[in-house]
């Protein structure tokens, strides 16, 4: 059951078809041979880029870029762009934006000496309503999305308009969640760029969709060079083809043009706002169903929602649920999303994100909140039948560290052993999460350990010629994978440990094939900290 739409959604088999006819059939360069198969080739491009004009409402194919995706548009935007900016200008984002629509500023910002300027929030919301006071006469360019692919909220595009009219900037407009639930008319909305990428529209990943003014196409110098983009090159200058191609250095994603251009008629076929009060009503149930689930903390709102219900609870990460739902066949997002900056502005670190698509139904909705009810019932009897962690035994001098080693003495390595499936010995290791104690004192930079997919410090003493490790964690599973590693470590002296072992002992109790890669890489990491620890 798909619940991760706003990372990328399902392809019809249209599309699907689409790509393999182009393999079989089409497969040849465009704009350079002049065989049947090229202009076949050239053809199909070209037409796809007329269908993608219209589909976007540009005045004409010459305003349609092919890119890889939107981070690819942002990146040409931003380097084109700046290029022609002066030191001290300015560009206005939000704390809102996703990564693509954040670092490529910051890159040019440092590049030439300019001034990023962000608007107020309020727990990382942009207040629109208050954009002109961070506009001036050094702003330049003004970059923000259509909507947040973290909380799903969108973004009032007409006060945008209105408030930017008249002003000497250019308006860059990251499409990338809008275009898989609204109609796009550019002109409508009054952007001067905007940017998407097919997969999270039912196209296929790896190309996207450039829009710009052909004027301001015109100004931009381009951003790669290569093939296909230029008219003329000698041994010391080059003079650039005429738009979009000066853009498009390279050969595209060609097959996946094949694909962008039968999703576009798939689309096209549909009723787009059946579909959008579809996803609205499963929307709505989504968020009236979490919210009546004791303790989820809701951080969207399913008004003026672009399909996303993002939560968190408090007595588990993220990561937590995310395995346990992922173990029942449902696929959701768990993280920061993309959104460093908003995440921390609202409190949190990570939130676990269900994500609705028109092929989703009220089953899906009715099963995802089902689940989650379960996960928190089963929170609720662990609680009341694990004791707390029990941190026993202070192995150092009193006032020689400030934590102590937890008494792992009760788990049971043959009973994890001997569970026969994943949820059995998820459960076991989840329950063994309850045995490492919170250490307050211990999470600090030095002791993070990088590369886990929730945060984990990890802490080590030898005395006596014995190795003692102090762990913990936000996420229960990697408390319960750390006690799994501390069982084999804590008290052994050096010559006793064998990374080998540990490392088979993971494998023999399936836990490479069941968790994430991040998550399995996330244990490695653990294990590549407390080996270099001892050294």
């Amino acid at each position: 059951m798909y619940l991760d739409n706003a990372a990328t959604t399902q392809k019809p088999a249209c599309v699907i078809e689409a790509i393999a006819d182009f393999y079989c059939h089409s497969n040849a360069n465009t704009h350079r041979s002049s065989h049947r198969l090229a202009r076949k080739a050239t053809a199909m491009v070209e037409q796809t880029r007329s269908a993608a004009a219209e589909f976007l409402g540009a005045l004409s194919a010459r305003e349609v870029v092919f890119t890889r995706g939107a981070t690819e548009g942002l990146n040409l935007l931003a380097n084109s762009l700046c290029a022609g900016l002066q030191p001290g200008d300015e560009i206005v984002l939000t704390t809102a934006e996703h990564h693509a629509n954040l670092v490529p500023w910051q890159m040019m910002a440092e590049r030439y000496r300019l001034e990023i300027r962000y608007l107020p929030d309020v727990r990382g919301i942009p207040q629109f309503h208050r954009m002109a006071e961070v506009l001036n006469e050094r702003t330049k360019i003004v970059s923000v999305t259509a909507g947040s692919n973290a909380l799903g909220f969108r973004v009032d595009l007409e006060r945008v308009r209105n408030t930017l009219a008249s002003r000497d900037l250019v308006w860059v407009l990251d499409g990338a969640q809008l275009a898989a639930h609204d109609r796009i008319d550019v002109q409508a909305i009054g952007c001067d760029f905007f940017v998407c990428s097919a997969h999270k529209f039912y196209g296929p990943s790896g190309i996207g969709l450039l829009y710009g003014r052909e004027a301001l196409l015109q100004q931009m110098p381009p951003w790669q060079g290569g093939g296909e983009m230029i008219a003329d090159v000698d041994l010391y200058s080059s003079h650039y083809a005429d738009l979009p191609h000066k853009f498009e250095a390279g050969t595209s994603s060609l097959a996946a043009i094949a694909g962008l251009g039968a999703c576009m008629a798939f689309l096209s076929a549909q009723d787009r706002t059946a579909m959008a009060v579809h996803e609205q009503q499963l929307l709505r149930d989504l968020h009236a169903g979490l919210s009546r689930i004791p303790e989820v903390n809701l951080l969207s709102s399913a008004e003026n929602n672009l399909g996303i219900a993002s939560f968190t609870h408090p007595r588990c990460a993220a990561v937590d649920l995310m395995q346990w739902l992922d173990g029942r066949d449902i696929a959701v997002r768990v993280g920061h999303h993309c959104a460093q900056p908003l995440m921390r502005a609202a409190g949190h670190s990570a939130t676990l994100r269900a994500s609705v698509a028109a092929y989703n139904n009220a089953e899906d909705v009715a099963k995802f909140v089902a689940a989650v009810e379960e996960f928190v019932r089963q929170l609720d009897r662990e609680d009341a039948s694990i004791p707390a962690a029990l941190e026993v035994q202070n192995l150092a001098e009193p006032g020689a560290s400030e934590w102590v080693v937890d008494d792992l003495s009760m788990l049971d390595l043959e009973l994890l052993r001997s569970r026969q499936n994943w949820q059995d010995r998820y459960r076991t290791l989840m329950a063994w999460g309850k045995q490492i104690s919170g250490k307050a004192s211990i999470r600090t930079d030095a002791n993070l350990v990088r590369g886990c997919e929730s945060s984990a410090w990890l802490v080590h003493r030898c005395e006596d010629d014995r190795n003692w490790f102090g762990l913990d964690s936000d996420s229960r599973i990697v408390k319960g994978l750390g006690a799994l590693l501390l069982l084999q470590l804590n008290g052994k002296n050096l010559a006793a440990q064998n990374r080998a072992e540990v490392e088979a002992l993971f494998v023999e109790l399936g836990l490479a094939q069941q968790l994430s890669e991040s998550r399995s890489n996330g244990f490695r990491a653990l294990l590549e900290r407390a080996f270099a620890l001892m050294v």
